[in-house]
């Protein structure tokens, strides 16, 4: 009905400025007053051929540089409009409605000194691109996003905008044109200062990777350069006129499972929250190549879990959730923790990563050390808005055994992690 409408006054005005244009060559007389008269009726036939002319028969197709990419790259896209038929248009504005989850710059380790002040990384951005087609039937436009942030960004709508060479009638489309991106969390090096190992029961934790249980003999082998000579078993020596060591039975790396904070929080937290992802991505690549079994499991709106497994493609699925998720979750983390306690096994290296601490997730965390082989903590936010108690609590967690590391903006914008496990 708005479309009719247009039409109507479009081709009123047309009508109106016809008769204004025919009375006053008629009334006044003359040359000038005829050709103005004269000179005028080009432009009004554009006009009305303008107002006719099928615009949301165009056909617009988008390409994108990159379908995956991680926080900060940039991104370019290619539109490309095809039309049948070759009207002169004397311009064309295109605008590219650009998705909400863009309305920010994507992370690096140089955004985290705005970790108390994440505001100052908005980045609203208008996409608007004028040509000059004329004749052409296919014409291009390209344009660039910036420090595309992490998540999965949708693009669909673009409005075509052409008019007449005086301003006096302008037409305007809307086309769907479907397209997305997943942009995964930035990743970074971790330094991890211990490596945490347990023996194949499952019961002590170690920290040499190269250490071995000397109690349990599992065989013998030919003597290597660098084997112990306290190693050596005589008698299988003797027998055999070579000397021989002893084969002990290798440590193995204890199971890890890494938790990811989701609950849901204000907005000043938001860089906070990148952090964490950004961090568990990190962990998830670090431990990838190492002989421990990492599993993962986020607690959000719907708890997400990844079980123990060297599979590549369980370690796509794990980047692909942390380039999804959000801080949604409606339990609390401490409690969102005690559920699922009760379906974790024992003697796991747990890792949790935050960005809030509460007496209540104190109380949660010790519990979880009773049952676990070791428990640690990280726990990311800005310097300015960790208290004194918060502090305090966090001293306790390391009394209790709970191994504590605090990333605030001086860690986070270095260019690798280095932490304690």
């Amino acid at each position: 009905m708005k479309n009719y409408l247009s039409l109507i006054g479009k081709l009123l005005f047309i009508g109106v400025l016809f008769g204004v244009l025919y009375a006053y060559a008629m009334f006044q007389g003359g040359f000038v007053s005829w050709f103005l008269f004269y000179a005028m009726l080009p432009f009004i036939l554009y006009m009305i051929c303008i107002i006719f002319y099928p615009l949301s028969r165009w056909k617009i197709t988008r390409s994108m540089s990159k379908s995956i990419l991680q926080s900060g790259d940039s991104v370019t896209a290619y539109l490309t409009i095809r039309r049948k038929i070759p009207f002169p248009l004397y311009y064309c504005i295109i605008e590219e409605y650009v998705p909400e989850s863009l309305e920010r710059k994507g992370s690096r380790s140089e955004t985290y000194q705005y970790m108390s002040n994440p505001s100052a990384l908005s980045n609203k951005q208008k996409v608007k691109s004028v040509a000059f087609p004329w004749f052409k039937r296919k014409f291009e436009f390209r344009y660039e996003f910036s420090q595309v942030p992490r998540g999965e960004h949708h693009f669909h709508t673009i409005r075509v905008r052409t008019g007449d060479l005086l301003g006096f009638v302008k037409k305007q489309a809307y086309f769907t044109v479907p397209s997305n991106i997943l942009v995964y969390p930035h990743r970074r090096k971790v330094q991890i200062s211990k490596r945490v190992n347990s023996f194949e029961e499952g019961a002590a934790p170690s920290f040499s990777p190269a250490k071995r249980d000397t109690t349990v003999v599992t065989g013998v082998r030919e003597y290597m350069p660098g084997d112990k000579f306290s190693w050596i078993d005589w008698k299988t020596t003797a027998k055999k006129n070579a000397v021989m060591t002893k084969e002990f039975e290798q440590q193995k790396s204890s199971d890890i499972l890494l938790v990811l904070d989701a609950e849901e929080s204000d907005e000043e937290k938001r860089l906070a929250f990148e952090g964490c992802v950004e961090l568990s991505a990190s962990l998830i690549h670090a431990y990838k190549g190492m002989s421990s079994q990492l599993a993962f499991l986020s607690l959000g709106e719907e708890p997400r879990y990844f079980p123990f497994t060297k599979d590549q493609d369980q370690q796509v699925f794990m980047n692909q959730h942390l380039a999804r998720i959000e801080p949604d979750g409606k339990v609390p983390f401490a409690d969102a923790i005690l559920r699922q306690q009760q379906s974790m096994p024992n003697n796991l290296i747990v890792m949790l990563v935050t960005r809030k601490i509460t007496a209540h997730l104190k109380s949660s965390v010790i519990r979880l050390k009773q049952n676990n082989a070791r428990v640690v903590l990280f726990l990311i936010d800005s310097h300015e808005r960790i208290t004194g108690s918060e502090e305090q609590m966090l001293r306790e967690l390391t009394i209790s055994g709970i191994v504590v590391n605090v990333l605030t903006e001086s860690q986070m914008t270095q260019q690798q992690f280095e932490v304690n496990t």
